[in-house]
């Protein structure tokens, strides 16, 4: 009787296990590769994740949550609630440079200068002076003064950013209802009414600087104003409408011109300033008084309360050039021109 091989009895053997013990024995081996060359590992695996060493390394305060400008640092904006500890990241000692702030009670009680992005660190530059007051008044520059705006009002404001500064420019045109008639007679009532003409007297503009370097406080924002209706089969009835306003921060002189302007309907004009930091910031933008047939430009006070213009007669008077003078023969009575000795 022939005795069979070995390895044709192993063979036997092998394929006389169930397909399922085959499968588990083959994923047994596999796993066992896996491990045995260290790509995974399964006791770190089942332990669950485990946080990196900091040996050696910088602990930076930083930002947990987006924090708005002039909003004064509490313990919220720099707690991380999923981790239950403070927002820190951890930095190489030749990364951390000397302004960043690294001890987190330097910044509790301090004033945002600007928005605040979360995960990021503090230095310096990043609040207001010590003793600054949180809200809309930390961003008023010292010794200047607040003034919420309407953006349909001042349409350039649009765009601007916190720091901005710029110019005010109002326009308002001369009523030009009474024809270009020059009052005035006599032997230089021609002459007028001919400089009248070729001037274009009547086509001019009142243009004001009333703002120099002004700084936008708080970009442009809307804000829901309550408008109340009154009605016999209603009643009164409170609706709200948007308003987009933007608030800018002027000399105290410079209110009063404003609001001025905005009162009569003047159409007024943003010049931004350049940001650059070589850019003078005591620059003077010109303005441009109108002309006047009887001489030079018609006076006006200015915010420091000095009279403008070019012309230098009496007060009440066009200018230097010619005057008014009402003369009367009989019952005749003629207002005529004269020129004004220098």
């Amino acid at each position: 009787m022939r005795t069979p091989a070995r390895g044709y009895s192993a063979r036997r053997k092998w394929l006389g296990l169930n397909p399922a013990a085959i499968t588990a024995i083959v994923i047994v081996m596999a796993f066992a590769g896996l491990w045995a060359t260290r790509v995974i590992d399964p006791i770190a695996y089942f332990s669950g994740p485990h946080e990196p060493s900091h040996k050696g390394m910088v602990a930076i305060p930083v930002s947990a949550v987006p924090i708005p400008a002039y909003t004064k640092i509490t313990r919220d904006h720099l707690w991380d609630a999923k981790k239950g500890t403070f927002a820190v990241t951890y930095l190489p000692p030749g990364l951390a440079t000397p302004e960043v702030i690294r001890n987190i009670n330097a910044i509790f009680g301090r004033v945002m200068d600007h928005d605040k992005p979360p995960n990021y660190a503090f230095t310096e530059a990043d609040f207001l002076p010590p003793g600054t007051k949180p809200g809309l008044v930390a961003g008023i520059p010292a010794g200047k003064r607040a003034m919420r705006v309407p953006v349909d009002k001042i349409p350039g404001l649009v765009g601007l950013l916190p720091g901005d500064r710029f110019d005010l420019v109002s326009t308002l045109p001369i009523d030009g209802s009474g024809g270009g008639a020059i009052a005035g007679g006599g032997l230089y009532g021609k002459q007028l009414e001919l400089q009248a003409r070729l001037t274009n007297w009547q086509k001019q503009a009142t243009v004001r600087v009333i703002v120099q370097s002004g700084d936008v406080v708080q970009p442009m924002t809307t804000r829901q104003v309550p408008v109340a209706n009154n009605s016999l089969t209603n009643g009164l009835i409170v609706r709200t409408k948007p308003v987009q306003e933007v608030v800018i921060a002027v000399a105290p002189g410079e209110v009063a011109h404003l609001t001025e302007a905005l009162a009569v309907g003047a159409e007024i004009s943003c010049v931004p300033r350049s940001g650059r930091p070589d850019d003078p910031r005591d620059s003077i933008t010109p303005e441009s008084s109108p002309w006047s047939p009887y001489g030079g430009t018609v006076q006006r006070p200015s915010s420091s309360g000095e009279a403008t213009g070019s012309a230098t007669g009496a007060p009440g008077s066009f200018g230097a050039g010619f005057t008014q003078i009402e003369t009367i023969a009989g019952n005749k009575r003629e207002i005529v021109a004269a020129p004004v000795k220098k």
